[in-house]
């Protein structure tokens, strides 16, 4: 049996006597997460508590160790911090007076949303549950610990992006869990490449479940939101998520692992739904799988694919095919080529490497390589544009184009002089979109660094105000362009809702710089559902960027007066 005291908190690996552990380089004296439980906590008389990884507006998440089974797990404690506060013990979670309510909705749903992952222990692409308690006036689940690193991690440390057949073996098993899950009623909303973690076996997991609540906008609790994974519908009012959230997610996930980038984020893609893909990595995707993502990442969740089954279906060159790609052989980790990554509790993987299986890959590449050469001579040239909608449909799949093209992507050249090159002028151009170029291009002739964002009256929001150094200048290959961002203007005008359903008005609000919540009014002159009107503000009123605004929607005639 482990001895607790000769535990490092940090990966739960035997330290003996050593101030600095072996295994992770934690240093024994490094201090707790400010308002997390004290470290070696003991609860339920059986786990004790190592260090904080992460928290949310949920609670928080320690890695720790399960004295009875001899094996470090993953706590996680329900503390919403906007409705609660630790008590002066260090242990105990009070709940700050006028939060009850939401404190109790919240604490409800945390508990009935844990047993019902807890009862899906079958899906062996998530992380599993496997006790859930009360304690300390909150309570906690209990989850299998895995080394692992996330997926946006693994990507950046496998060259910058995967290849489809190496993301197929990935990201299928979990599509099959996520449509179980959905079978259950059960969702995630926050899928992205930081909540889907590579483990030591070479399996994809989906973990960091939380409650709803903090996967939208405009609840009690804050929002935990990845941008460009999470779908319009999750900074909108009106919309209730749904299967065709977790779709988004899932699809935006994968194409980053395609590409090295996520999509732009939901809200700007409503005025410009593009997804940019370089030429040279668009060739290396099989054409149904471009369709299937433009289809899974439609900002509007009516013309999304709205379940998990149907993307399988688009994910496959034929229906055949699908069944057998759901559970793919896993990958070889013993063949990684040996790094320093390291796993989420900090310790090294006592592997060879983790730049994913060189040698096994050999073969499958020779016969990848001939396939992509034989794509591309029937492909067009780099000068051309490829919509999803022209990419060949699978037989079975959908063939509806997708008003999210996927186009050519082009970086800004710079003139050569030796090493030297001349500074490109970035001044008004949209910083995202330039990022997108540089990391995806094989020229890597500047790196572009964000000093700060301002706001600004004359440039508009997302584009780079000024340089350094300036353009038209030298510059040595391969560094910097500090550049500052625009905000956009720090005073932002109401925009018109009067007489819009809640969805339309609150995405107007929101792109206008607000953050909107809604009260409900009865009114004799707008039908029930429509927007009457802001509550002490008026339409075409300024207001400082990023104010909240109260959204008044009519419940319709007063029952108990003639008028309203």
């Amino acid at each position: 049996m482990t001895d607790p005291a000769n535990l490092c908190m940090n990966c739960m690996s035997e330290k003996t006597d050593q101030v600095v552990c072996p295994h992770c380089g934690h240093r024994g004296d490094e201090p707790q997460m400010r308002h997390a439980l004290p470290l070696k906590t003991m609860l339920q008389k059986r786990y004790l508590v190592g260090m904080a990884q992460k928290s949310n507006g949920e609670g928080i998440t320690y890695i720790g160790y399960d004295t009875v089974l001899n094996i470090p797990i993953e706590l996680h404690e329900f503390f919403p911090q906007t409705l609660s506060e630790r008590a002066a013990n260090g242990a105990d979670v009070r709940v700050i007076s006028g939060s009850e309510i939401a404190f109790n909705e919240s604490f409800a749903r945390f508990l009935s949303y844990a047993k019902e992952i807890a009862h899906l222990r079958e899906l062996l692409s998530i992380i599993q549950i496997y006790d859930i308690f009360e304690e300390n006036h909150t309570a906690y689940t209990v989850s299998e610990w895995n080394d692992s690193v996330t997926l946006r991690y693994f990507v950046e440390r496998s060259g910058g992006r995967l290849n489809w057949t190496t993301a197929r073996q990935l990201f299928m098993p979990v599509l099959s869990a996520l449509s179980t899950l959905h079978a259950h009623s059960v969702g995630h909303l926050g899928i992205s490449p930081d909540t889907l973690f590579i483990t030591e076996s070479g399996r994809m997991k989906l973990g960091d479940f939380c409650i709803g609540a903090v996967r939208q906008m405009d609840t009690d609790l804050p929002p935990d939101l990845t941008a460009g994974c999470a779908a319009i519908e999750q900074y909108v009012m009106g919309y209730q998520p749904n299967e065709a959230t977790d779709v988004y997610g899932f699809a935006a996930s994968l194409f980053f692992a395609l590409t090295g980038a996520l999509p732009p984020d939901a809200l700007k893609r409503r005025s410009n739904p593009q997804l940019l893909i370089p030429t040279a990595i668009l060739h290396t995707i099989p054409p149904y799988v471009v369709t299937a993502l433009a289809n899974a990442l439609q900002v509007s969740p009516d013309r999304r694919i709205p379940t998990f089954e149907r993307l399988r279906t688009e994910l496959s060159t034929t229906p055949a095919v699908s069944a057998a790609l759901e559970e793919p052989p896993l990958l070889d980790v013993n063949e990684l080529a040996e790094g320093s990554s390291k796993g989420k509790s900090g310790k090294k993987w006592n592997l060879p490497g983790f730049a994913w299986i060189l040698a096994s890959c050999a073969v499958m590449l020779i016969v990848f390589t001939a396939i992509g050469i034989f794509w591309i001579s029937h492909t067009p040239s780099d000068g051309q544009n490829m919509t999803a909608g022209a990419a060949p449909a699978a037989s079975g799949t959908s063939s509806a184009s997708s008003d999210a093209a996927l186009s050519s992507d082009t970086s800004v050249a710079g003139s050569f002089s030796g090493d030297k090159i001349t500074v490109p002028n970035l001044m008004g151009q949209n910083y995202d979109q330039l990022v997108a170029a540089a990391s995806s291009s094989n020229e890597e002739d500047y790196q572009i660094l964000l000093s700060t964002r301002q706001f600004s009256d004359t440039v508009p929001e997302g584009c780079i105000i000024s340089q350094q150094p300036t353009a038209n200048g030298k510059m040595t290959k391969g560094t910097a362009i500090v550049v500052v961002v625009s905000e956009g203007a720090a005073v932002r005008t109401l925009p018109e809702i009067s007489g819009e359903t809640l969805p339309d008005a609150s995405e107007d609000v929101t792109s206008a710089g607000f953050v909107p919540t809604k009260t409900d009014a009865y009114s004799h002159s707008v039908p029930s559902g429509l927007v009457i009107g802001y509550q002490n503000a008026k339409e075409g009123g300024q207001m400082a960027y990023g104010s909240k605004v109260v959204i008044i929607v009519s419940k319709g005639p007063n029952p108990n007066s003639a008028s309203s």
